[in-house]
């Protein structure tokens, strides 16, 4: 078995590599200008591959240029089914979404039910790719992952969870946030990539699938953990422009269809994330 990975050389990609490494499945970078269909059709015709794992996307929400990110997410990823179906009708192909397109109205453990209302240009994008990627369904076999809120060694510390680890490694006496007493799904990178390894290779897969942990933990409760792990507290300020209006108090994701789907999976303890992320950045 051979599977081709677009954004192989992401925060994500590195991790799915190992994972499929693991399982003895030939992992083959599959890079292209995804806004490019030429150069896409050009790269999957030179890869050789029996399935597809798509995590290529712009994916930083606050990024300004929000027209990149339907040229990208929606538009590239069909440049990339369309030239897949070409090349190897019936594939598999694992498409990276996102729990963002459940929308902030979402609460609770959310199921693969659950309405969406998308409401950045992020997760509109990516709603606008799993609507139009099944225009391809009958040519090639698709199941659209969506992640909930996951981190590791190697994250930005632009995302949440990783700053809140740099602090605590820098001994920083302050950090500033938002709502800390919110729950939300955070879950390990290299649980979800065990996750995608298991969703391109298993023989019967659900079309949707949430990639998640199905427990919530609040930022305090991250605090704690850090606080226990490094010896060291941070005096928490508010900064009122990280303060998010209507904040739910409790979103995360139902994790039963991904348990069905991929037999003998389990979510990594958060704690046990922290202090890989921790350890690493000490060392």
């Amino acid at each position: 078995m051979r599977v081709a990975l677009t954004g192989a050389d992401g925060f994500t990609g590195r991790f799915v590599a190992d994972a499929l490494a693991a399982k003895g499945v030939a992992c083959i970078a599959l890079s292209a200008d995804l806004c490019d269909p030429a150069a896409v059709e050009r790269a999957v015709d030179a890869t050789d591959f029996d399935r597809v794992i798509h995590l290529a996307a712009r994916a930083f929400v606050d990024v300004a240029d929000w027209r990149a990110f339907y040229a990208v997410n929606q538009i590239g990823t069909f440049n990339l089914l369309d030239a897949v179906a070409r090349r190897k009708p019936g594939a598999r192909c694992v498409l990276a979404s996102s729990a963002q397109v459940y929308g902030p109205g979402a609460q609770g453990l959310i199921d693969e039910q659950a309405a969406t209302y998308p409401a950045n240009h992020y997760a509109i994008s990516k709603r606008a790719m799993e609507l139009g990627a099944a225009l391809w369904k009958d040519r090639l076999d698709i199941v659209v992952a969506r992640p909930f809120n996951y981190t590791g060694v190697g994250q930005a510390t632009q995302y949440l969870v990783p700053k809140l680890v740099d602090h605590f490694r820098r001994r920083a006496p302050v950090i500033e946030l938002g709502n800390s007493w919110v729950k939300r799904d955070f879950g390990d990178v290299r649980s979800v990539a065990q996750a995608y390894a298991g969703l391109v290779l298993e023989a019967d897969v659900p079309p949707v699938v949430n990639i998640c942990t199905g427990t919530v933990s609040s930022i305090d409760e991250i605090l704690a953990m850090l606080t226990t792990l490094s010896g060291h507290s941070v005096e928490v300020r508010t900064n009122l422009a990280f303060v998010r209006a209507n904040d739910v108090p409790v979103l995360g994701g139902d994790a039963t269809v991904l348990r069905g789907a991929v037999p003998g999976w389990a979510p990594r303890p958060l704690i046990d994330t922290l202090a890989w992320m921790y350890g690493h950045a000490a060392d």
